[in-house]
């Protein structure tokens, strides 16, 4: 049986196991007994004093592994061990882990957890700038200045924020080096994101399809933009109906998704690149009976279907091309668009 860890001599066991029990009391109260003011306060204090129990939580896990706790546990390392003693994912007790041990080598970040002024993701960002700064840099002390610096800015920023600025944290520190490497960095990230710019979509089968991509940051400015130019409130109030209420709101991701679609549906056909000849374009076929008015679906190119009623919008728009077929669906005679031959 394990022992009860308010019999131990350290201050530390004493510590956590009275914090424990005091907090649990704290949290079975009731709270509509409070002030306003008084609940505002204790929420920032009780922020101040999660960072601090995961201060000492990640003490205790770099000491952990000095002593090689996980290995006489039978594990392969603390970490695995410290995450399955805990029901953690490994790989963010491995994290938690790597973490607890880049505290080690900086005294000022996790002395700044310790009293709650920062919070975890705040040292995360942190330690993680001033260990990837180069290692050949001529003033020793650029990265106590660069952590000096990233501290002070952790108070007004949150960590999304402060690891923007961490980017170009030699820029500010020391802007005789930093301006050149930063530019370096820019561009070779521009170079790599180019690189390894990817696209994959797919039909669900629900008449749907569904994708991922990841492009470089001016590219996905520029579709950003693209979007809101149709999902922005200012957008949906000039096309909406007028007798509907007048409500503004800001695009949901569904709306960027329905601004998506017309944003594909607008692209001028003309401004596409030419595919053998051909400019890219969906062709839809169907009869003319459902064209002007009944419900058989068109069939795309591709083999997907549409419906008829999506068909005929797209058909006030799209150039019309009539054809005959036989009784096998024989092509018998095929129009054009245009008065000249096409190079197909």
């Amino acid at each position: 049986m394990a022992k009860d860890s308010r019999h131990h001599a350290h201050t530390v066991c004493r510590a956590v196991a009275k914090s424990r029990k005091k907090v649990r009391s704290a949290a079975t109260s009731d709270l509509w007994r409070m002030s306003d003011e008084d609940v505002a306060t204790t929420l920032l204090e009780a922020t101040k004093l999660r960072a601090q129990a995961e201060a000492l939580e990640l003490r205790l896990a770099a000491e952990a592994d000095r002593r090689h706790v996980g290995e006489r546990g039978g594990a392969t390392d603390t970490a695995s061990w410290w995450g399955h003693q805990t029901r953690q994912n490994r790989p963010v007790a491995k994290s938690r882990m790597r973490l607890a041990e880049s505290l080690d080598r900086h005294s000022p970040t996790a002395a700044a957890l310790v009293k709650g002024a920062i919070s975890v993701d705040h040292a995360r960002v942190i330690t993680g700038c001033v260990d990837r700064l180069p290692d050949d840099l001529e003033d020793p002390t650029i990265p106590a200045r660069a952590e000096q610096h990233l501290l002070a800015e952790a108070v007004h920023r949150d960590p999304k924020a402060l690891a923007t600025l961490a980017k170009h944290v030699l820029t500010v520190v020391a802007p005789e080096i930093g301006e050149a490497r930063d530019a370096r960095t820019l561009e070779r990230e521009e170079r790599e994101a180019r690189a390894n710019a990817w696209f994959t979509m797919c039909p669900d089968g629900q008449g749907s399809y569904r994708g991922k991509f990841s492009i470089p940051e001016l590219h996905g400015a520029m579709l950003h933009k693209m979007l809101l130019a149709f999902a922005a409130p200012k957008h949906q109030a000039a096309t909406r109906d007028e007798e509907a209420p007048q409500v503004e709101r800001r695009p949901s991701p569904e709306r960027m998704g329905d601004a998506f679609c017309e944003l594909l549906e607008r692209m001028p056909a003309d401004k596409l690149p030419q595919l053998g000849g051909l400019n890219a374009t969906v062709v839809v076929t169907m009869d003319l009976g459902s064209l002007l008015g009944g419900l058989a679906s068109g069939v795309l190119d591709g083999g997907g279907v549409i419906s008829a009623a999506t068909a005929r919008r797209l058909a006030c728009e799209a150039g019309l091309v009539p054809a005959v077929l036989g009784s096998k669906s024989e092509l018998l005679d095929l129009g054009r668009r245009s008065r000249l031959f096409s190079g197909a």
